[in-house]
């Protein structure tokens, strides 16, 4: 019986060890959701809330810019502002609650409808710092979108992550289009509160 219970201790560390990362020229210009993952087959999704382990990578913009791609697609942030998580948030418990909220925005003047589904946004301070993100069963958080987004139309993933309060001045949202077209960017700045 020790014999097994010795076994299934060293083998834990092992199972939990699988997990998978993501890695995929915008042009600047000043600026003015749904809960997804996606899986290949037979491999699980990744825990998108998780805090990443990588730095955050691509273009660095500010927080009033947004990214403009050859192909009519652009990404910006709308509405960062650092607050303080609501009840029944999940992710916020190493922060005492502190938490940064922002809009995540996709405009598509492409032709055709833009599959948002593979997006990855993660949030950062300090520069790299991975931040847990936040999720809730009402569905108030997402970690991504759910859809495509049609060709004219826009769409806003509403996500926050669990930042303290003192690093507020320093926030970067990392997105990731994951889809071999458009290059990730890095939307670093202040969030409004701090």
């Amino acid at each position: 019986m020790r014999f097994g219970a010795a076994a299934l201790l060293l083998l834990l560390p092992l199972l939990g060890a699988c997990s998978a990362a993501r890695t995929p020229a915008a042009t600047v210009s000043p600026a003015a959701g749904d809960v997804s993952t996606v899986e290949a087959s037979g491999t699980p999704a990744p825990d998108l809330t998780d805090a990443p382990s990588t730095p955050p990578a691509g273009e660095v913009l500010t927080l009033d810019q947004a990214a403009h791609f050859p192909d009519g697609l652009s990404i910006q942030v709308d509405r960062i502002a650092a607050a303080t998580a609501p009840a029944g948030v999940l992710g916020a418990e190493g922060t005492d609650g502190e938490v940064v909220v922002a809009d995540v925005v996709i405009t598509n003047s492409t032709a055709t409808a833009y599959d948002a589904t593979k997006l990855v946004i993660h949030g950062y301070y300090r520069d790299t710092v991975g931040a847990v993100m936040l999720s809730d069963t009402d569905g108030t958080f997402g970690v991504g979108f759910a859809g495509a987004v049609p060709a004219g139309e826009q769409r806003k993933a509403h996500v926050g992550f669990a930042i303290p309060r003192e690093d507020a001045g320093n926030v970067t949202i990392a997105v990731d289009p994951s889809d071999g077209q458009h290059n990730a960017v890095q939307f670093r700045g202040t969030a409004v509160g701090k």
